[in-house]
């Protein structure tokens, strides 16, 4: 498809403060996606998920008993050694240590995938959902075309049945007493969001794409014939137009450029 240096001039907008707290959440949501999704995905891609981030992840969690201590420790002049620390958030090492070493599995079904290089795995992928969450009747069943009626799509498992699972985990966890489910059911809320994001952002793209091939379609009928937009599919090129049609024309074929295909390296 050729590139509407028009469409990308006057149509695509840019809103630069969106985008700045939008690359914030999503930088945060990342941890906490990553700690629901050892449990629920597998056969992730091999730079989308990395071990050397959980542990990073993990030594800064397990970290968090011994600075919350002695924040609340240093006001009633009373300090626990390392030993009591551990004994009182037990549960919470344990719930780490589950979590490395699911993430040590996650990492061993990377190595045992098709090399990237070898064009054999999508080296972003993030995994394949568990196919229970296929089996949820709850929502409507959508048709795919050509196919019969299948649960509920990528969309709804990841933004509402993978963290509605988490959330009501930790929902329980912390009925039982249990500060890891604290942790569960907030990272639960960012998982959610941040899938939300994404989708958000793919849909835009598609978009993007789409009124952009719209936009080449209409080229001529909208800036040199002089269509109205309800003719040409809501197509309106602004801004005032030669009156000879032929230049008009010649103006029209500068609006389009062919695409590079080409990479650049360094």
């Amino acid at each position: 498809m050729k590139k509407n240096l028009y469409y990308h001039a006057v149509f695509q907008r840019k809103n630069p403060v969106k985008e700045f707290f939008f690359n914030i959440f999503t930088a945060l949501a990342s941890w906490p996606r990553l700690l629901l999704e050892v449990f629920l995905r597998k056969n992730f891609g091999e730079r989308y998920f990395s071990f050397s981030t959980a542990v990073i992840m993990a030594f800064f969690l397990a970290l968090m008993p011994v600075l919350l201590n002695k924040i609340f420790d240093s006001y009633m002049r009373q300090f626990d050694s390392l030993y009591d620390i551990f004994v009182k958030y037990l549960e919470w090492y344990i719930f780490i240590g589950i979590f490395l070493a699911v993430a040590y599995f996650r990492q061993k079904e990377i190595d045992r995938n098709p090399s990237v290089f070898d064009l054999g795995k999508f080296s972003l992928s993030s995994g394949d959902t568990n196919p229970l969450f296929e089996k949820v009747t709850i929502f409507k069943n959508r048709e795919v075309a050509g196919g019969p009626k299948v649960g509920p799509d990528q969309r709804q498992i990841a933004t509402i049945l993978e963290p509605l699972v988490c959330l009501i985990v930790g929902l329980i966890l912390i009925k039982m007493g249990a500060i890891s489910g604290a942790l569960i059911a907030i990272s639960s809320i960012f998982y959610s969001f941040s899938y939300m994001a994404a989708f958000h952002v793919g849909d835009n793209f598609i978009m993007d794409k789409i009124d952009e091939l719209i936009c080449n379609q209409e080229l001529y009928s909208s800036f040199v014939e002089g269509i109205e937009p309800s003719k040409t599919r809501g197509v309106n090129y602004y801004g005032r137009r030669p009156a000879d049609p032929e230049i008009r024309r010649k103006v029209a074929e500068t609006f389009t450029e062919q695409q590079s295909e080409t990479a650049e390296v360094f």
